[in-house]
């Protein structure tokens, strides 16, 4: 039985203030994960996804330099 998925694509035109939010959004992503790869290299063993989060975005939002992730 051979089942079919449709498929859609969607184009999104974000008004100048949705722009400046999406880039603050993907900039806070970006920081996330180079932190959380950062973590990774540093370690012997590989952390789990919950306890990555863990350390990245809760202790993150601790340190200065990071608050503005809170």
């Amino acid at each position: 039985m051979v089942s079919m998925k449709a498929r859609y694509q969607y184009r999104f035109y974000p008004t100048s203030q949705q722009q400046q939010s999406l880039a603050q959004l993907f900039g806070c992503v970006r920081v996330v994960y180079n932190d959380a790869l950062a973590i990774c290299k540093q370690s012997q063993k590989k952390p789990k996804s919950a306890e990555l989060q863990k350390i990245v975005i809760t202790q993150a939002k601790k340190t200065e330099q990071r608050a503005w992730q809170a």
